[in-house]
């Protein structure tokens, strides 16, 4: 089995401790931590990187941050755009739309696939995807994905847009995995040591009755680096 962990953070790099996990997409969530990525893409190869800032930690964005990003993207073509989105639960919603639309703004200027956080939020990012047309849109990786059936049938119809999940988020009683093509589906340790990629990947095949379904999944990450048409 090979696994690409397709959302992480940059103080667990995952393949250096699993097994099977032969590279990561580690996403960062604040400007301080862009630098440090960098540098470690620099020492190895298999670790793919996507920049911006998290709902989180929106309150400390610099005043040119948006014009840091576009430069520090221009710089390479591989490089993505995550960990960005809102949280319902996090206070300052207006600053966090503001710095979302910002970077999602980005991240469809210059067609980069983009890592979407959205906890209790996303009547909020379905009406900023409403305000794009459809072969506007970069690819989406909706991150932790637990949102319940209404917002999965919505975020459907969007055929860029990719779901990951963790054995933690697969234990939710939103996860709704069995209405989700495989070839729309990864898996992610969101950079928690708890994480168990293989359990989560023997899990998917055993929910979707798939027994390649560790392939298509590997298939469906390395689309993303490569920022392939979904579809």
């Amino acid at each position: 089995m090979k696994i690409i962990d397709a959302h992480s953070h940059i103080d667990y790099i995952t393949y250096n401790h699993q097994k099977d996990v032969v590279g990561t997409i580690c996403a960062t969530t604040t400007e301080n931590q862009w630098i440090k990525l960098i540098n470690l893409m620099c020492q190895d190869k298999n670790i793919y990187g996507a920049f911006g800032v998290h709902p989180w930690f929106v309150d400390s964005v610099s005043s040119n941050f948006i014009q840091q990003l576009e430069c520090l993207l221009n710089a390479n073509s591989n490089y993505m755009v995550g960990e960005i989105g809102l949280d319902k639960y996090k206070p300052n919603m207006d600053k966090q739309i503001e710095c979302f639309i910002k970077q999602f703004d980005l991240a469809v200027k210059l067609n980069r696939p983009v890592f979407l956080h959205c906890v209790g939020a996303w009547d909020k990012i379905l009406h900023v995807l409403k305000q794009y047309k459809t072969n506007q849109l970069p690819i989406i990786v909706a991150h932790s994905f637990n949102a319940g059936h209404d917002i999965l049938k919505q975020l459907l119809r969007y055929e860029n847009i990719m779901f990951s999940f963790c054995n933690l988020c697969m234990s939710h009683k939103n996860c709704c995995i069995e209405q989700i093509p495989i070839e729309r589906i990864v898996v992610e340790s969101d950079g928690k040591e708890n994480s168990d990629l293989v359990k989560c990947i023997n899990d998917i095949i055993k929910s979707k009755h798939n027994d390649n379904a560790d392939i298509i999944i590997y298939n469906n990450t390395q689309r993303i680096i490569k920022n392939e048409q979904i579809a």
